[in-house]
């Protein structure tokens, strides 16, 4: 427990440290291309100026993140315990229930329309851009999830290995985390999208599987952004996560950690 706890506070410190020294660099930056054109303080292209930036912290702040957790060898990017030949059957379950999931996400949620005038021009830009968007958003989740169910949720099973109980409270943390930084009614599908992310790395220990659903949810979400559904495709989206979810199970069991 521990190290987990060690895992998640050295992965806040480098994304803090990264954020507070290039937004030092690149505000320094901006002002002296001000300086250098001649320009008065502050005429520099704030928005392309705020994407580039933006973008190449994020990506610095992956590439350390990587660096740092293979390294020091607190996480891999491993195949994990599914055969070769059992492995694109398992994503081809996932890939069906993970749609389904964003199936209820977009119909719960539109960004485009978003209180928040910051995630509408972000997300706005996402559906301009889907291409560059897909991509950043798969190395900041495989990221993440090196860091989150590779390093963190693995230390967590390995010292109290009751997946029954660790996965749902798991799922629940990152609903409710969801919400809190997204939207409120998105707790519920967060919560159910980590449960499932969980119980696949529980089932499999590699976050291979895991990154391919969260890859999927943005290609999925992007392609179904600004839609408007109606209620009748929850039935689509329970057709489609009920079946997913008990056949990709189904399919990892026998390959499960024993106790």
């Amino acid at each position: 427990m521990k190290k987990a706890m060690m895992y998640l506070l050295l992965a806040l410190g480098i994304t803090l440290g990264v954020v507070f020294v290039g937004g030092a660099v690149i505000s320094f930056s901006a002002g002296f291309i001000d300086g250098f054109n001649e320009s008065s303080p502050g005429s520099t292209d704030s928005k392309t100026m705020i994407l580039s930036s933006g973008m190449i912290l994020v990506l610095l702040t992956c590439v350390i993140l990587n660096i740092v957790f293979l390294r020091l060898r607190y996480a891999s990017y491993a195949v994990g315990r599914i055969p070769k030949e059992k492995r694109w059957q398992v994503v081809a379950w996932l890939v069906l229930a993970i749609s389904g999931l964003t199936l209820i996400y977009s119909m719960m949620w539109n960004p485009l329309t978003d209180s928040d005038e910051a995630a509408r021009a972000s997300y706005a830009w996402m559906k301009e851009h889907p291409l560059i968007s897909v991509v950043l958003c798969a190395i900041i989740e495989a990221t993440a999830d090196l860091i989150i169910f590779g390093g963190v949720l693995r230390e967590i099973l390995e010292w109290k290995h009751r997946p029954e109980i660790v996965i749902p409270v798991f799922g629940a943390v990152i609903g409710l985390l969801s919400g809190l930084f997204s939207h409120p009614l998105l707790i519920i599908p967060g919560m159910m999208v980590a449960q499932l992310e969980g119980y696949v790395y529980e089932y499999s220990r590699s976050v291979i599987p895991v990154i391919i659903c969260d890859s999927v949810f943005w290609v999925v979400m992007l392609c179904l952004m600004g839609i408007s559904f109606p209620w009748w495709c929850l039935l689509i989206a329970a057709a489609m996560i009920i079946p997913g979810t008990l056949f990709a199970i189904k399919t990892m069991e026998p390959y499960k950690p024993i106790d």
